[in-house]
């Protein structure tokens, strides 16, 4: 009666390897996940034409060419005013830390179909080394407001009746040719 059973022992050796190798498998999953994410909302913004297409799977529908560009340096140290921005920024998963001191091109747009406004609200962005890295949706007046260029609602909240990108350009477009 009193057998010892090698199969116990290679079994537990078995199992563990098994679990070690699920975390293992887990943890790169996650890893590689995170790094995609990542790359989805800093993806390159070297041309107009990419800043307008990511603009647009924002639900930002922009007349195509930017109102203005302006060359920046982040600053290395922060004031009150600057803190701010930053924390807005990283909301939006943006970390201006990382780029205190290097120079950018803040490009900005003219938003054609924020809810209740029918002009006046612009979509600045942020670019460093040809990516996003920071932006935000504006409306430059007294009572405006700023807000996150990337919300996880953006599309579901303009889509309120909205028309396609193409529709909305092509009306702003005849519009200005009107002279209206």
């Amino acid at each position: 009666m009193g057998r010892t059973s090698k199969s116990g022992k290679g079994g537990k050796a078995l199992l563990f390897l098994i679990l070690a190798a699920v975390v293992v498998f887990a943890f790169f999953a996650i890893t590689k996940a995170k790094q995609a994410a990542d790359d989805d909302v800093k993806f390159s913004m070297g041309t107009n034409a990419e800043r307008v297409d990511f603009l647009n799977r924002q639900g930002w529908i922009v007349k195509p060419d930017p109102i203005s560009r302006e060359d920046v340096v982040i600053p290395s140290e922060f004031n009150d005013m600057y803190k701010e921005y930053a924390e807005l920024q990283l909301s939006q998963g943006f970390n201006l830390e990382n780029y205190k001191g290097k120079e950018a091109e803040l490009i900005t747009y003219l938003v054609l179909n924020y809810p209740g406004y029918t002009d006046g609200v612009m979509a600045n962005m942020l670019i460093c080394d040809n990516r996003l890295i920071g932006g935000e949706v504006f409306l430059d007046e007294e009572n405006g407001f700023t807000e996150p260029l990337i919300t996880k609602n953006t599309s579901t909240f303009l889509n309120e009746g909205a028309e396609t990108a193409s529709e909305i350009v092509a009306e702003t477009t005849a519009a200005e040719a009107d002279g209206e």
